[in-house]
């Protein structure tokens, strides 16, 4: 009888470890893996069915193997999910919470044929959880992207030979759209994982502090500098470096960037000594930076540069499938950072946020989960945990959460995309219809029309505040 990799063991006791493992062996003639619980996490996938046996042999195991429990359930992941308690840990700690959540808690020693006939009934043949030590890199990349934003999936092979060849990356997309994540995922995927992940926001900095940021400075080198100073080109080491917004950068800190990208090699400010970049270099924009080219805001040859593997990331509202995995996720995170008992994320809740067109993209929903999950006070988070603005009223006057047929579902769907991409443009140009209208190619009479239909003819709350002009 073997089912490999179809049993996980999760504990951090050696000892009890080995114990439990030589009676599966005698037992089942299994041998089971035994993981730590943090690392049980990068394991299951949404296809794994197997079986979970958390290890319970002192009371500080209790809080951890509720926090595993509590992730796996909230982000609907399949494995069936035991624990097994030493008579130490029995008496220590109660596990009343795990009530309902797990499939049994047996003692160790006194119920041993409860376990065994359990374990025949569930561990059967099917998708065994993840072997990181035989995973290949498009395997790794797949799994992380169905994780947490499954409508990326399609990205698989492009991400993979991001990770696998050392080019420039541009990353193209909406604030707030995940860009960040997928440059780290490149990097974590890459050989350069082990060295460091460094992020240089553009748009924060003053135009006479960008390239000390980039290069740093020897002391002296201007007012204020006090002691020598390694900019991120230097600090990045052998790892990847994120210059985010590279659409703000000036002319001439373009074409200090140009020479970095092309020969490796820059001087910090106020010093004479040649210093050779190492890192690998992502760019990030949220604006289209071939646009920025014609305008004569970006260089041509630094977008050509640049524009070796691209990558555009789609907006929140047109990717709803990426909304639960996203919010299960935070819900997770926020519930152990608050100290919630959280297994579940009502559906009710989620088909409102589905039905959001997300302005603020995932930024906003990580926003409106972090408020919710301080609201429940239950185990399940549910609609009424959600802040007043995500309650929106569908186009056709139906009740929220009333029953749909397909056809309605996917007007709904075009009309909630349309809303959305009116008040993009709107907020990109103050509210001025005229320069909307041009910007949508649509006239200033269809643009009024739409806008009347979707109640924006008053500012809606939200929209970025530089003005109010409506000709």
């Amino acid at each position: 009888m073997t089912f490999a990799r179809r049993l996980l063991l999760v504990g951090s006791d050696h000892r009890f470890s080995q114990g439990v493992q030589t009676h599966l062996h005698k037992t089942f003639l299994l041998s089971a893996p035994v993981v730590r619980p943090d690392d049980l996490v990068n394991l299951v996938t949404r296809d794994t069915d197997g079986v979970v046996v958390f290890l319970a042999s002192e009371a500080a195991d209790a809080e951890r193997i509720e926090r595993a429990v509590r992730e796996l359930k909230l982000q609907t992941l399949p494995p069936r999910v035991g624990v097994l308690v030493t008579e130490e840990a029995a008496t220590a700690c109660q596990f009343q919470s795990l009530a309902g959540h797990v499939e049994g808690v047996f003692a160790w020693g006194t119920q041993l044929r409860e376990l065994n006939a359990w374990l025949r009934r569930a561990v059967t043949p099917g998708v065994p959880f993840v072997d990181p030590g035989h995973e290949s890199a498009t395997e790794r990349v797949r799994r992380k992207l169905l994780a947490l934003t499954p409508s990326l999936t399609h990205l698989t092979d492009q991400l993979d030979i991001a990770a696998a060849h050392d080019v420039t990356v541009l990353i193209e997309g909406e604030t707030g759209t995940g860009k960040t994540y997928l440059a780290k995922l490149i990097h974590d995927c890459s050989a350069r994982t082990a060295h460091r992940f460094l992020v240089v926001a553009c748009g924060t900095l003053s135009g006479n502090l960008i390239a000390s940021e980039f290069f740093g400075h020897v002391k002296g080198a201007f007012t204020g500098a006090d002691s020598s100073k390694v900019g991120k080109f230097a600090a990045a080491g052998l790892g990847t470096l994120l210059l985010d917004e590279i659409d703000t950068l000036g002319l001439d800190h373009q074409a200090n960037l140009l020479r970095v990208i092309e020969t490796g090699e820059f001087e910090p400010v106020g010093g004479n000594d040649t210093q050779t970049c190492q890192a690998r270099i992502v760019a990030a924009t949220n604006w289209n930076l071939a646009e920025a080219v014609e305008r004569g805001t970006f260089r041509r040859d630094l977008y050509y540069r640049l524009h070796v593997i691209t990558f555009h990331l789609p907006p929140l509202r047109a990717r709803p499938q990426d909304i639960g995995p996203l919010a299960r996720g935070m819900a997770v995170k926020y519930s152990g950072r608050f100290g919630k008992k959280i297994f579940a994320l009502h559906p009710d809740a989620l088909r409102t946020l589905e039905q959001f067109p997300w302005p603020g993209n995932i930024r906003q929903l990580e926003n409106v989960v972090q408020q919710a999950v301080l609201s429940c006070t239950g185990d399940t988070l549910t609609v009424g945990h959600l802040p007043a603005t995500v309650h929106v009223k569908p186009p056709d006057g139906r009740a929220e959460g009333a029953a749909a047929g397909p056809a309605s579902s996917l007007a709904q769907n075009r009309e909630t995309t349309e809303r959305a991409t009116i008040i993009r443009a709107l907020e990109k140009v103050a509210f001025s219809r005229t320069r909307s209208a041009q910007l949508l190619g649509v006239s200033r009479v269809t643009l009024y029309k739409k806008m009347k239909k979707y109640g924006l003819l008053a500012k809606p709350t939200g929209l970025a505040a530089v003005g109010d002009r409506t000709a």
